[in-house]
């Protein structure tokens, strides 16, 4: 489960593009932070398929989990942004989208960012490779392709518009944003109208029986959803929050403000957040927590936030957050090569391309920071009305202080940020590293 924002220029702050993703994923999967430099490859080797190339590619960096070569969340090196979100369709569940094994959502996010040179021609790659090769197998360490396959949502940002894309097997409808804010969670979203989109999308519908030809105003989300099947009581609030935060900061919008909307659990609803604390959910939440009944997808992995600025050539940092960021804290990196060793570094099982139902479970590794946050994780769990509160003593101060002290490499010349982004990267993760190493020597951990 995921939830991926966006706020355009005329509702932001600065007059930046605000974009932010929390990627929820099955507790103790592991995402790393990771560079790819640009080049040329002969092949690309995805957990079903192997694809041969014979076009450059861009350099990107992205959250990548351990086990497969796509990217929950990146970015490229001109400055074309994305995440996506599962969905499930009622082309998920279609014997036919069966008789072959395609690419996974996370593997058609990174090929759209290797080969776009905008947000428009990324979502066009992704229909390419959609297209070519369909969506279906598990893209759930451990899960079997009936019960680990889903259908995928996109969202690709660059610095003049948005591009919304929702898919059901090989069809597709996609909408154009460029102001305003926009979200999107795990389920369908795009309605009645949309920019462009699979010349059968109605057809096939029809011929589906999924929607009556007598009925007028076609409505994509309400035709192609799993109603059977899937409860949009999973996503569907987390969608209203979303959308209902991001209109209520209107105007206000800034990394912070992102910050905080990533961080939430309904604590100003009339909800007031969980009844007891966020790690016994009662609902879904923004911020995504393990369920001890299970009924939650897991935690959240990694969270980032990327401003981009319409008026500046220079590449942002991307703010990334390891775990639920409600107990977890916001770095910030820059789009190197060089980036600190722990933050690329997954569990024992390494960085490799599995097929997911035979992928093996990840491990600790000290080396990690990944799996340093995830030991913190568990340590709450032992009090957590008290270790939450403790934890957030010690990382918003660094936080804040990483928030403005980025204002100010920020308001140099572009060309001399590079260089004072990777110093200051590494001294966050070293303050961060002592602040854990604190925490475990007082909760026995280590």
């Amino acid at each position: 489960m995921c939830d991926v924002l966006v706020a355009l220029p005329d509702t932001t702050k600065n007059g930046t593009i605000l974009f932010g993703k929390n990627s929820d994923r099955p507790a103790g999967e592991c995402q790393v932070l990771h560079f790819s430099p640009a080049g040329g490859y002969s092949e690309i080797e995805c957990s079903y398929l192997r694809l041969s190339m014979d076009r450059e590619h861009l350099a990107t960096m992205g959250c990548r989990p351990y086990w497969c070569w796509g990217y929950e969340t990146g970015m490229s090196e001109i400055g074309v942004i994305g995440g996506n979100t599962a969905v499930f369709t009622r082309a998920t569940g279609e014997k036919e989208s069966h008789k072959q094994l395609g690419l996974t959502g996370m593997e058609l996010l990174r090929l759209g960012l290797e080969y776009g040179k905008s947000a428009e021609e990324a979502v066009s790659i992704i229909i390419e490779f959609l297209e070519r090769y369909g969506q279906w197998g598990s893209a759930v360490q451990g899960k079997n392709h009936e019960e680990g396959s889903y259908d995928n949502a996109f969202m690709l940002v660059d610095r003049n518009e948005a591009w919304l894309l929702e898919t059901a097997g090989k069809r597709w409808v996609a909408d154009r944003v460029d102001n305003g804010v926009r979200s999107i969670s795990n389920e369908l979203t795009i309605r009645k109208t949309w920019t462009k989109g699979s010349k059968d999308i109605k057809k096939h519908a029809y011929q589906r029986g999924w929607w009556n030809r007598d009925r007028e105003d076609f409505d994509f989300a309400l035709a192609y959803s799993n109603h059977e099947y899937y409860s949009r009581q999973v996503s569907h609030i987390r969608w209203m929050r979303s959308r209902q935060l991001l209109q209520e900061y209107r105007g206000t919008i800034d990394v912070a403000t992102m910050m905080r909307i990533l961080r939430d659990h309904y604590e100003d609803t009339f909800l007031n957040g969980p009844q007891f604390h966020q790690f016994l959910p009662d609902f879904h939440t923004i911020c995504m927590h393990n369920s001890p009944s299970g009924f939650t997808w897991g935690n959240t992995a990694t969270s980032v936030i990327v401003e981009l600025n319409p008026d500046e050539e220079g590449l942002p940092p991307l703010w990334l957050c390891y775990l639920p960021p409600c107990v977890g804290i916001y770095n910030v990196y820059p789009f190197s090569n060089s980036l600190p060793y722990t933050v690329t570094m997954p569990g024992t099982a390494g960085l490799k391309v599995w097929r997911a139902p035979e992928a093996p479970q990840d491990t600790f590794n000290e080396k990690s920071l990944w799996w340093r946050f995830s030991r913190i994780l568990e340590g709450i769990l032992i009090n957590p009305l008290t270790r939450v509160n403790e934890v957030r003593r010690l990382l918003s101060h660094v936080e804040e202080h990483n928030l403005s002290t980025l204002a100010k490499i920020m308001s140099e010349p572009p060309h001399k940020r590079e260089d004072e982004l990777l110093s200051f990267a590494q001294k966050e993760v070293e303050a961060v590293l002592k602040l854990l190493s604190l925490l475990e020597e007082r909760w026995n951990l280590s």
